[in-house]
């Protein structure tokens, strides 16, 4: 394993962070590696990643430790291992956006300015910011990745924000030799995974998908959030683009969420429904449901892409990474199927 640990901060310290940070003690207790994916991650283990800075602006989390926060309303992800006292206390954030009306009904908010979080970033030596903010705050999280930047840290983007879409963005990591990865994170097994895994497996059966749609419905804040009009249509539109991403012709496609159950909390019930033809034009209709928790399929990719983000820098890369991006994101500057891009990133940083 490379000498150096990989200090991370994350942005956003809701039901992800929560059990990246579980999987993260976790996993470097030694206890099992089961359902790790990748246990080596361009030479770094998981007890190479430390968790050295935090940021939130919900006053229920700021101030206190981290082992504290993650597990703080309005988190609803399952608490699967006691995290001791960590050190890291939650500090203020950044909003550079106005709230829609379901997060200001649920968070009352505290913040500081830009220059004080680069400041921050910069004490705590930080190589790779983690944004897990939630979705629709683009100014804040722009905002962010400016401050990462700024303090000589690479940026993982997880938000459907155009940011390491964006080739303003991009261009000003590259000149800083800093990297740049997103946008939008792709869970492991979610309804966009699964759906575009299914859509690959129908074209190697020589079966051709002719419409498919795909209704998500859950709990927690992120679901919450995304029953805002403006920001449901337009994650609709980057699951939708993601999923026709994986074959060259078109077909009938809708994707998005539907609903929010509060019961629920931080599980997702995806409903699938694909149309198909086959031999002699026969007609074939499948029907799939998936129930999953959201933060515990986001754990797996973002360790994966944090240690991915260092080994790239570590080789002198900069800028958005392409292999990186493709591999646990669904908005991306390059198109590729998900099982190309899973066999690359794989090829290149789990040997």
């Amino acid at each position: 394993m490379p000498g150096k640990r990989i200090r991370v901060a994350l942005i956003g310290i809701g039901n992800s962070a929560s059990t990246t940070i579980q999987g993260l003690f976790y996993y470097s207790s030694n206890r099992s590696s089961e359902g790790l994916w990748h246990p080596v991650v361009g030479g770094y283990g998981v007890e190479d990643i430390e968790v050295a800075a935090a940021l939130d602006i919900d006053e229920r989390k700021v101030g206190r430790d981290l082992s504290e926060a993650i597990f703080s309303e309005p988190n609803a992800v399952e608490k699967r291992f006691t995290i001791p006292k960590t050190g890291v206390v939650v500090e203020e954030g950044l909003l550079e956006d106005a709230l829609n009306p379901y997060l200001s009904s649920t968070i009352k908010p505290v913040k500081q300015f830009r220059k004080n979080v680069a400041d921050y970033l910069r004490s705590r030596s930080i190589d790779v910011v983690v944004n897990l903010i939630s979705s629709g705050l683009d100014k804040t999280s722009i905002a962010y990745a400016e401050a990462a930047c700024e303090a000589g840290a690479s940026f993982v983007n997880t938000t459907p924000t155009s940011v390491a879409t964006d080739p303003n963005i991009v261009e000003k990591f590259r000149s800083m030799r800093l990297i740049v990865v997103g946008d939008d994170l792709m869970s492991q097994l979610g309804g966009t995974a699964l759906h575009r895994g299914l859509v690959a497996f129908l074209k190697s059966r020589g079966v051709k998908p002719v419409r498919s749609y795909q209704l998500d419905v859950g709990g927690g804040l992120e679901t919450l959030n995304t029953m805002y009009e403006d920001l449901r249509d337009f994650k609709k539109q980057v699951k939708t683009s993601s999923i026709a991403e994986e074959v060259n012709e078109g077909w009938e496609v809708v994707s998005g969420t539907t609903d929010y159950v509060d019961f629920l909390g931080n599980n997702r019930v995806t409903y699938l429904q694909f149309n198909a033809t086959g031999f002699m034009g026969s007609s074939l209709i499948i029907n799939v449901n998936l129930r999953s928790s959201d933060g515990m399929n986001a754990g797996n990719i973002i360790l994966d892409v944090v240690r991915a983000v260092a080994k790239a820098r570590e080789e002198g890369s900069s800028g958005n990474v392409n292999e990186i991006s493709n591999y646990g994101f669904k908005k991306t500057l390059e198109k590729k199927r998900v099982s190309d891009a899973t066999i690359l990133f794989q090829s290149k940083y789990c040997r």
